[in-house]
């Protein structure tokens, strides 16, 4: 309810102020926000402020004694936003802390997204709404969810891939299709969704000469490498294509125009009046930072829910590399490598902590504990549904320092220590297929442990950033006790684990692999891949089983410390070890048990305890 503002109430909100002051004198304060609340209070339980901004604002003003814990608990209820939360050391106290929590857990949440109102029924029954000026001007949606549930954009085929005939001369502008493969009513426009091996591309597409069964895009599929050409992997690859009016035949598919109206078809049972549909607006949830090269220490997240964040695709379209890394095409013609961003980030931050949450819903990729953070931790946590990466931990190779590139000018900035534990991530590469459970590129001593990293159409666990083996600060990193199944559900060329370059000191270690399937590109996938340049890397006491390839392959690796693995392969035909351009020599195995798939019972599976502490 809103307070009148009368002199009785502004003398209580100055005594309540002088208390609250008084506390974080004592070293101990605590701040009350509620969601929505036209009228802003005090802070106080009674009295909330009405944003988390103003609560944050509010505490950047205060003069804390050195030491002081600020704790702002959010109320139960949805917390909307159209701006990221931005933390710095402007909100932490000298030597004290900083807690961001919901009072109750699972009752919490923190939306970037807008419910869309002033529906029209057409004759045919659909809903169209017109989208805020001011959110298509930022990017047109490329998520709708109703409640808890994401609905797709209209494509065709409604399921599984089309292949396409051949490439056109130049491998990048366009291919033909087979006869009958498109409606006749489709010429064009929409999103081209083409599968190479490990990555995909988003392209607009320019126009289909049914004639000619010709599909021409607006800007080159694939990145600029040679290996993403449109027929490199294999002669016909796969694709799929999405948001135009002729796909829009199923119940919960939905499409948006160049103009920003949207429009949905229900599915059975819906109204208007009372479905919610919800689009994402705010491009993050949370950013934790340092600035001018000093870290933000001991910010704490804890029992919140975190959902809707957007981000558009870039103006000349999606070409990935791998692992959500794609190419900024510039008008000049220039490119660049950038990541797919996450909603909820750490940067240049120390002891700090995400516990407890749900991070769902996302157009983007979900947390990201990036360059130059040390000592922090994402735990007990549950990630799901999101289009990118679960899970960003370290940096790449292209920030630069002075006029070198980071990890060669300033190696001490590398990222280390960070903590990724009893975690369940699930359901990641919504859009993005070769994203990743949890991505490590250039970090040291990193921990990943007891995480449940499931259903994802790409890798579970990605480690290393150098194609070679040249030294990088990338070492000591362990990856054990996870519980990685039913990923390579899409793409080809990955495995559970994934690893690339020299880590010495890195340690992969009693895991349960399962469920990879026969790879549908060129490239087979693996229990865990050991792919270009990995080296000085100790692989033991996994178990791997129920895949349809080898359950270890290498490819240009170097030294290897094999050991008391369990290998269950599908049959006698298979090896337990694939080797491409590795000499065998260099792998040193020793007490690995290899069994075949039809003796698996008997042998029996350890068990495993993933996913949030009790």
């Amino acid at each position: 309810m809103a307070y009148p503002r009368t002199r009785f109430t502004a003398v209580a909100v100055i005594l309540a102020a002088n208390l609250w002051f008084s506390s974080a004198l004592r070293g101990q304060t605590t701040i009350y926000v509620a969601p929505d609340r036209a009228v802003a209070g005090d802070g106080s339980k009674q009295h909330p402020y009405g944003s988390i901004h103003e609560a944050l604002r509010r505490v950047a003003a205060s003069p804390y004694k050195r030491g002081t814990a600020v704790d702002i608990v959010l109320l139960p209820g949805i917390h909307r936003i159209k701006a990221p939360i931005e933390i710095t050391s402007a909100h932490v106290p000298s030597d004290g802390r900083l807690t961001l929590r919901g009072s109750r857990k699972g009752e919490t949440v923190i939306s970037g997204g807008i419910r869309l109102k002033d529906w029209q029924v057409t004759a045919d029954g659909k809903w169209k709404t017109k989208i805020p000026p001011e959110v298509v001007r930022s990017g047109l949606p490329r998520e709708l969810f109703c409640g808890d549930q994401r609905r797709p954009r209209a494509r065709h085929p409604n399921r599984g891939y089309l292949r396409i005939g051949k490439a056109f001369p130049d491998k990048r502008s366009g291919f033909t299709f087979h006869r009958g493969d498109l409606p006749a009513d489709y010429t064009g426009g929409g999103e081209l969704v083409f599968l190479h091996d490990w990555s995909t591309s988003r392209i607009r597409v320019a126009n289909v000469d049914h004639g000619a069964s010709k599909l021409a895009v607006a800007y080159p599929i694939g990145a600029q490498a040679p290996h993403y050409r449109i027929d490199h992997f294999e002669p016909h690859p796969r694709y799929f294509l999405e948001n135009h009016p002729s796909f829009l035949d199923r119940p919960g598919e939905w499409i948006v125009d160049s103009d920003g109206v949207l429009t949905y078809y229900p599915r059975p049972g819906e109204t208007p009046e009372q479905t919610e549909l919800t689009i994402p607006v705010a491009r993050q949830l949370v950013r934790v930072h340092g600035k001018d090269g000093s870290p933000v220490a001991n910010v704490e997240l804890s029992d919140l829910t975190f959902v809707h964040a957007a981000w558009p695709l870039p103006e000349r379209g999606f070409a990935a590399s791998q692992a959500c890394s794609y190419e900024s095409r510039g008008a000049d013609g220039s490119r660049r490598r950038s990541f797919v961003p996450a909603a909820v980030v750490f940067e240049l931050a120390t002891g700090c902590r995400i516990a407890g949450c749900r991070i769902a819903h996302l157009g983007g990729s979900g947390v990201e504990l990036g360059s130059r953070t040390t000592d922090c931790v994402l735990e007990d946590s549950v990630l799901e549904d999101i289009s990118g990466n679960g899970v960003n931990l370290a940096e790449g190779r292209t920030r630069r320092v002075g006029s070198g590139q980071w990890w060669q000018a300033a190696p001490e900035q590398v990222a280390r220590r960070n903590v990724v534990r009893y975690n369940r991530i699930i359901g990641c590469g919504r859009q993005f297929f070769g994203a990743v459970a949890i991505w490590c590129g250039l970090g040291r001593e990193m921990q990943i442990h007891h995480n449940e990293i499931a259903h994802h159409p790409y890798t579970g666990v990605s480690l290393g950033w150098m194609w070679n083996p040249t030294p990088t600060p990338a070492r000591g990193n362990i990856v054990s006790d996870n519980h990685i199944h039913h990923v390579m559900q899409v793409l080809s060329d990955g495995g559970g684990i994934y690893t690339l370059g020299h880590q010495p000191g890195t340690r992969l270690l009693r895991n349960v692999i399962h469920d990879v399937p026969l790879n549908a590109g060129r490239a087979e996938s693996n229990g865990m891949f050991l792919d270009e340049g990995s080296d000085q890397i100790e692989i033991g006491h996994n178990t791997i089983y129920h895949t349809a390839r080898s359950p270890l392959r290498f490819h240009r690796a170097r030294q290897m410390w094999v050991h008391d693995n369990l290998l269950v392969i599908p049959h006698s035909k298979t090896p337990a070890y694939r080797y491409n351009a590795t000499d065998p020599k260099t792998i040193r195995r020793e007490n690995d048990r290899i069994v075949l798939a039809d003796q698996f019972d008997a042998a029996g599976v350890p068990s495993l305890r993933t996913g949030p502490r009790e």
